[in-house]
């Protein structure tokens, strides 16, 4: 996660908050995302380069390598202690870890005459909400990132977060620009339709910005998943083709069984270890799930959290999962 930089120890920084690898619905929401970019990476002609916000927990660099067969990896922290911490942490030698400010260093990889030979896979999975410096690293990512690359973004998307709707109307125009719509109102920032709104706002605009620098295969939306672990979070990116293999991407994209673009936000009910297990034991089913069934097997959930269970069911941590 992105840190603010600081030249003492910045006990504000979110590792030293939130422990990233015991978020169930972040963790079903990475699954669902990694199963996507698996889809892609045979598109991409040559290996991958990746790049993110891994914190001193790595657990997206470890999926890179170990769903993707990635080697070449960097990871981006800007807070002097974190920066230490993640050098102590790396889960493979092949992760470089980079200190600086995010738009900095991605300014330096895009300069890499090496790097820039190959396909980049760039996940900033921030903790802020959207604002002036996520959206200058979206546009020059979207401008300068080598052809089939693949840039996703995460944002803090709860509404509370933004103050009141017209505060966060006010802040995605200033954010976002032309792409938001004259009649973006109250009921698009409130309650989770905040998380739609800066997914789908976010999408125009990168599409807009690969327009903007005549980028031959555009931009292809290919992502959007919302989730909460408390905040509600969005995640949205998509591919920048060359111009040879945008339709092949967007087969894949357009696919029905594409798993990049979650419509449900993903929110599962928390479950002991032995709910899990017998939950799973009936699983998978032609039929829904139902309260009476559920409640055959020795307990009782909601409704809406067995439809949610069993729409994530194969995603679901079976425990608190822990990075190694």
């Amino acid at each position: 996660m992105l840190t603010t930089t600081s030249s003492v120890t910045n006990v504000s920084s979110s590792f030293n908050k939130i422990n990233y690898s015991l978020r169930p619905n972040k963790s079903i929401q990475r699954s669902i995302i990694f199963e996507a970019i698996a889809q892609l990476v045979p598109e991409m002609i040559q290996d991958p380069f990746y790049i993110g916000l891994g914190s001193i927990w790595f657990t997206d660099f470890s999926a890179a390598h170990k769903k993707l067969g990635i080697n070449r990896m960097t990871s981006i922290e800007s807070d002097e202690l974190g920066y230490k911490r993640a050098l102590f942490n790396r889960p493979f030698k092949t992760v470089d870890v980079e200190h600086g400010l995010s738009t900095e260093i991605l300014k330096k990889l895009a300069g890499d005459p090496e790097l820039s030979k190959l396909p980049w896979i760039v996940w900033l999975d921030y903790d802020g909400i959207i604002g002036e410096t996520m959206i200058e690293d979206l546009q020059l990512l979207t401008e300068n990132a080598p052809s089939n690359s693949l840039i996703l973004c995460t944002v803090n998307a709860d509404s509370r977060s933004y103050h009141k709707p017209a505060d966060a109307i006010k802040t995605l125009k200033f954010t976002f620009g032309d792409v938001v719509p004259s009649d973006l109102n109250k009921s698009d920032v409130k309650s989770v339709a905040m998380s739609s709104t800066i997914a789908d706002l976010a999408l125009k605009y990168m599409s807009s910005a690969a327009i903007k620098v005549s980028r031959p295969g555009g931009f292809i939306p290919a992502f959007s998943a919302r989730y909460s672990d408390g905040p509600w979070m969005t995640t949205f990116g998509g591919v920048l083709p060359s111009k040879e293999k945008r339709q092949s991407f967007e087969q894949k994209v357009k696919s029905k069984r594409w798993p990049g673009l979650i419509s449900n936000p993903i929110v599962t009910p928390i479950l002991t270890l032995r709910e899990t297990a017998v939950l799973q034991s009936t699983l998978p089913r032609t039929r829904k799930l139902t309260r009476a069934a559920v409640q055959r097997l020795g307990f009782d959930l909601s409704d809406e959290q067995i439809e949610a269970f069993q729409r994530f069911y194969r995603y679901y941590p079976a425990y608190a999962e822990i990075s190694m």
